[in-house]
């Protein structure tokens, strides 16, 4: 119980130090920055802010049941270190800083594919689904670190859901991933059905938002869908092993390659195994033995050194696993 009470006052203290704002920087012109534009795909209803201000939001944390589409520009600074976020400050510094050099907001679906696919430059993009405890900036902002990272060579989307933004909202999250997988449904029904082939990678409760989804279109008879994506990967999922070969066993045509990406170091999922009464959460299991022979790929970071603190973002933080998942997968 000390360890549990620990890791909460951990989370609470967390939970009041700055959260993440997208900083727009206005008619400056590009240096030696790299760009990563961010499409988005979200149910959060828009946030209530001034549009002349440094640090803006865009989308807050309450649940709206439209689904809306936005682009944001991300510049990556020339001395970025790998796995790192470096977070603007009052004095943005293009030089050391990721900023915002664009933004769009489409009207409707085909607004928002129409440009996603004038940047393409292959029939695939990468759909990216955040965890607990994130705001739409940190979503957008950390999909930008990875496409950089992992030398994305397609257009890559945030699915950025409602969530609290607040590690006090564990039970608020759970339940936007209740209500999202509707959305996710729709985003999924509408990049496959124009064409694209998808590549879903979701972190942490996240991931039990996309198995929802895709047992969800499997059970009403949109197998079409699953069978227009190119790959799943969970990464660090915040989801009972039960559970987890529950939802799978009603996924058909189950996708391929299907990863989890999983860490013994990962105490995050601690707390919520312990949580839950269980000894581990699927993203920390070392081997398959209990996923009752599901074509699934396990890719093990326990090892790894590095990377955030509390080791549940191994895979996108730590230098090493970098590495070590782009030479995985060179088509990314």
């Amino acid at each position: 119980m000390t360890r549990v009470l620990l890791f909460l006052c951990v989370l609470t203290l967390s939970a009041c130090a700055p959260r993440g704002a997208v900083l727009l920087l206005r008619d400056v012109p590009l240096g030696a920055e790299s760009v990563r534009s961010v499409f988005i795909a979200t149910n959060r209803h828009p946030a209530r802010e001034n549009e002349d201000a440094m640090f803006r939001q865009q989308f807050g944390q309450t649940r709206d049941p439209a689904l809306r589409f936005a682009r944001i520009d991300i510049s990556i600074p020339p001395a970025h270190v790998p796995g790192k976020i470096e977070w603007p400050r009052q004095a943005p510094d293009p030089a050391r800083h990721f900023l915002a050099r664009g933004e769009a907001r489409y009207a409707d679906a085909a607004a928002f594919l129409a440009d996603l696919n004038a940047q393409g430059t292959r029939d695939e993009v990468v759909l990216f689904v955040h965890g607990y405890n994130v705001n739409n900036a940190e979503a957008v902002y950390r999909l930008a670190q990875i496409a950089h990272d992992f030398d994305a060579k397609v257009p890559v989307i945030a699915y950025s859901w409602p969530s609290a933004g607040d590690a006090r909202g564990y039970v608020y999250d759970r339940d936007s991933v209740i209500f999202s997988r509707d959305g996710l449904e729709d985003l999924l029904v509408t990049l496959t059905g124009d064409g694209q082939r998808v590549l879903v990678v979701a972190h942490s409760m996240g991931s039990q938002l996309v198995m929802e989804t895709l047992r969800q279109l499997s059970i009403s008879g949109k197998g079409q869908v699953l069978g227009r994506l190119s790959g799943v990967a969970l990464i660090s999922p915040d989801i009972d092993s039960d559970v987890f070969v529950q939802q799978a066993r009603r996924i058909a045509p189950f996708p391929q390659p299907f990863a989890l990406v999983t860490s013994a170091q990962d105490h995050i999922l601690d707390l919520s195994a312990r949580l839950t009464g269980k000894p581990a959460r699927l993203g920390q299991i070392r081997n398959t033995e209990a996923l009752d022979g599901l074509p699934v790929d396990l890719i093990d970071l326990s090892e790894i050194e590095g990377g955030d603190r509390g080791g549940h973002s191994t895979a996108f933080t730590a230098p090493a696993a970098i590495s070590l998942l782009r030479s995985l997968d060179q088509d990314l």
